[in-house]
Formats: C-alpha cells, structure tokens, sequence
C-alpha cells in the first residue's frame, strides 16, 4: 500500500510542477507529509505473531486481568470477579498465574487456562523449605529464591538442585545487604543473577552474582528506589525501573552490566518493564497522561514507544505471554 502512494505523489507532484511558481506546491509538501506519517505509523504498530500481553485493569470497577494482541488489538477479558485481580504471570503456554485479593485483603494464589478462563486455586510447590518468588536457572538447575518472616528480613538464596547445595546471598544483619527487592533475574546464558539491595528501600544497587566466581560485584554507583529488572539477550544491558526519593519519577533505563553505565529511554513517570522473548520489545505501565495508568510498548533502546490502551481507569502490570 505504502508503493501505491509513492506512485500517487509522485503523479501528483508532476501534475502540480507547472503551478509551482504560484506556490501551490504547498498542497505536493503536505501529500508527502501524510504518506510519512503514514509510514510511520504502520512500522510502529507491530503485531508479533506468537505473542499476547496480560495486563491489569480497572475498566469495569474491580482489577481484572486482560489480553490483548502486541498492537492493542483483540482485547479479551480473562477474569471476572468482584475481587481485586493482579500480578498475572505465565506459567505454562495456556496458563497465567495471579493473585484475587478480597476486601479483607486476603490474598490468594489463582491460575486460569486463556483459553476456557477456567479457574483454580495455584499452589507453587517451593524449591526450598519457606521459599518464595522462585526464579529457575535453565541453563544448569540452579534456583533463585527469597525466604522472609517479613519484610525486614526478606533475604536472597540461590540453590542448586543437582548438588542440593544452598547460598545465601543477602543479609539483613549486614548494612550493605540490609534490604532486598523482590526483582532477581538469571542472564540470558545462566551464568550470572542480577538483583538489587542496599542500606535501605530508598537506596537499593544493582548487583550481580556470578555464578562461576561465587563473587557479587556491584553494577551502579548508587542507590534506587525500584520497580523491575530484566535482562535483554545480549545478556550486557538489564532494563531497570528506577527512581531516586524525592528527585526523580520512576522511567525505564538500560543499565551495562559490564560498565555501570545509565541510558534513560522514558520520561514521565513510567513503570513495570517487561522484555519480549525475542528482546527487542519492551511492554510497560505509563502514567505520562496525568492518569491512572496505560499499557505502553517501545523497541529496546526506547524508540517507537506506542500507546496500547486508552481508558479512564487504571491499565498497568503488562506482561509477555507466549503461545
């Protein structure tokens, strides 16, 4: 389609040459300026064959969780309850994970087929005795993981499941590790765990395990407030979600692992980064219209940023699911 206005401006700018010196090529100039735009928006409203985002909204008065294609279309409502649902998260290729908070707020595990939207209670058995927020390390069975009375003392393990060994990366007893964000993500080739603690919640650095060394090395100069981590494929750049207290909103950065090195890719208060299984998309929450919350999607180093949802009411939490 896009040749076929090329042809037409082209006739069209012919057919206006004789009139020129009249100024009337200003109609040619505004032709060329809808095709552009026109161009531009085919290329930034990609539909990623294989791929849904699951998201959070509060369209219908309680949070619920949707579906919807990687353009923002064929929107599908999965829950419907009275209840406040969020937090889903992909445990199988029909399955999403999340959580039904009542108005006791209670809090209960669920999981839902997205294609009946059949509904049952999800128990994750733990890796671990009293382990929770598991990540799994393909590469070579090795468990992240985070045991907690509460959450002063929420501490980082790793365990190998081969060996059975256990490590304990963080510790509340130790300034440096006295705080731990629920945020740990294994690199693209297993071999390092990157995760972010510090003196406090307002103060967190993100560090890097490595798993070969046993040695944790510290990636930023200073501490963040924080709201996700995730690796891109490189397996160097991790997009983190970071705000410094009282200066700054929350945005959206790659950070070199290797370097420490900072890129801000959003602005205007923007949250909860989730990476497409390929790593060249990022799906995340923005709060840039002065609302609630609306399902964004941009390229890896922050181009092409497009809005999926438009709604009144709170649309946030998205995350990548793969058929």
């Amino acid at each position: 389609m896009v040749w076929a206005f090329l042809v037409l401006f082209i006739v069209f700018s012919l057919t206006l040459t004789f009139y020129m010196a009249k100024g009337i090529y200003i109609a040619s100039f505004l032709f060329f300026q809808v095709l552009v735009l026109f161009s531009q928006q085919k290329a930034e409203s990609p539909l990623l064959e294989g791929l849904k985002i699951a998201f959070v909204s509060y369209r219908t008065g309680s949070a619920e969780i949707y579906l919807m294609n990687s353009d923002g279309s064929a929107l599908e409502q999965l829950t419907n309850s009275p209840e406040n649902n969020s937090f889903p998260i992909q445990l199988d290729n029909r399955t999403l994970g999340f959580n039904r908070t009542d108005s006791l707020r209670n809090t209960t595990s669920y999981q839902i087929d997205i294609y009946t939207k059949e509904e049952s209670v999800y128990n994750e058995l733990p890796i671990r005795p009293g382990a929770k927020w598991q990540v799994e390390n393909p590469e070579n069975q090795h468990w992240a993981f985070i045991r907690s009375n509460d959450y002063k003392d929420r501490e980082l393990f790793i365990y190998n499941a081969n060996t059975g060994f256990e490590k304990q990366l963080t510790s509340f007893k130790n300034p440096e590790f006295a705080t731990y964000s629920v945020n740990h993500s294994w690199s693209p080739d297993g071999k390092s765990l990157v995760f972010m603690s510090g003196k406090d919640w307002y103060n967190q650095v993100i560090r890097l395990y490595n798993l070969e060394t046993g040695l944790i090395k510290q990636v930023t100069e200073r501490g963040y407030m924080n709201s996700g981590l995730k690796w891109l494929n490189d397996g160097i750049n991790i997009i983190a979600n970071l705000k410094i207290k009282d200066k700054t909103h929350y945005e959206l950065y790659s950070v070199n692992s290797e370097t420490g090195d900072l890129n801000q890719l959003t602005k205007g208060i923007n949250l909860h980064p989730d990476v497409s299984p390929d790593g060249e998309w990022i799906v995340f929450e923005s709060q840039r219209h002065n609302n609630d919350g609306e399902v964004y999607i941009m390229k890896k180093d922050g181009t092409q940023q497009l809005r999926l949802t438009n709604n009144p009411n709170y649309n946030g939490r998205p995350v990548w699911i793969k058929l």
